[in-house]
């Protein structure tokens, strides 16, 4: 699996976390970035505290996640 780096974004539109699945509202900081397995890609969005919640568990390496299956932690 290849991904892109991430990059913080303000969102112009509403977008769903792909960690938690609530919505990125507009005007809200996220992350972004890019997937690509196997000739397939897909673009990640979440919220910044759902991806530092990811790197606090997993370490700022390489690590996977269940799309969608997440809990939005506590800000």
């Amino acid at each position: 699996m290849y991904c892109t780096p991430t990059e913080t974004r303000k969102a112009k539109k509403q977008h769903q976390c792909t960690n938690c699945a609530e919505k990125i509202e507009p005007g809200t900081t996220y992350a972004r970035w890019m997937s690509v397995d196997d000739g397939s890609g897909f673009a990640n969005k979440m919220h910044m505290e759902c991806l530092h919640s990811l790197i606090d568990e997993n370490g700022a390496g390489f690590w996977e996640y269940t799309p969608y299956g997440g809990e939005r932690p506590n800000v």
